[in-house]
């Protein structure tokens, strides 16, 4: 299908696609630090290219990137910049509301970091609570599955990966030039028993930021870690759009 970003298009154009699509796909990432070799917008990078993939296969009108994110974990290291659970959920509520008012009855949203996890569920949870569009959370959907058949590694206690095989394959499938394999080192955490039950900043468990080995990494795995993800969104906001058709023809068909 034709890509429609709702930033290149008139104000009318934006509103009519998304009114006859349904669908608005938001991409949110994270400004943090990734180790020496990756980019602070590795995140941004990773969801943006996903979204758009997406995108192009379901259709649906693609939303500019929202680029900042929760990064408690990483707030004490250079270049991460963070903003808190709270703001994140409240933006996300009221975006989600001025998307319904221009036509949205779905949002996908396409996280490229974990730790806004919290924020897109409560929000999620408030658009439904408001009858705000039916709003859909996807990050890395199946990489636990994926990883352990394409990587060395996997991710760690939680789901964590960061700057490792996994996101650094990732990285060099989707962006290669903001990859400097040469600066990549190995540092395999030792993570604490109660690791996940309590806070940890990250500084208490990495030097570096990198949580595992990401001199294995290889555009080869990214692509298959990148096509895999694109896969089983697609199916599942294939699945709610025909969800909404067929809801959206019984309501036509009692009207009658």
């Amino acid at each position: 299908m034709a890509l429609v970003q709702w930033e290149l298009l008139s104000g009318e154009e934006a509103q009519r696609h998304l009114r006859e699509q349904r669908l608005a796909i938001l991409p949110i990432g994270a400004v943090e630090a990734h180790g020496p070799h990756l980019p602070t917008g590795t995140d941004n990078l990773l969801a943006a290219a996903i979204a758009e993939r997406v995108a192009e296969r379901v259709g649906g009108v693609l939303l500019p990137l929202l680029p900042y994110g929760q990064v408690w974990s990483l707030q004490d290291f250079p270049g991460s910049l963070s903003i808190s659970t709270e703001t994140l959920t409240r933006l996300l509520v009221e975006l989600g509301l001025s998307l319904q008012r221009q036509g949205a009855m779905l949002l996908a949203i396409i996280n490229g970091h974990v730790g806004n996890g919290p924020a897109l569920q409560a929000a999620a949870r408030q658009l439904y609570q408001h009858k705000g569009p039916l709003t859909y959370v996807f990050t890395y959907p199946g990489l636990g599955e994926i990883a352990p058949q394409v990587c060395s590694s996997r991710p760690l206690p939680g789901g964590y990966f960061h700057a490792d095989e996994i996101e650094t394959s990732m990285a060099l499938y989707v962006a290669p030039r903001t990859v400097r394999m040469d600066r990549a080192v190995r540092e395999e955490p030792q993570l604490p028993p109660d690791f996940l039950h309590r806070p940890v900043p990250w500084s208490e468990i990495t030097r570096t930021g990198i949580l595992g080995d990401p001199t294995q990494a290889t555009p080869e795995k990214g692509a298959a870690l990148i096509e895999g993800i694109v896969e089983r969104i697609v199916a599942v906001l294939r699945f709610a759009l025909q969800a909404l058709r067929d809801s959206q023809g019984s309501s036509a068909g009692g009207a009658v």
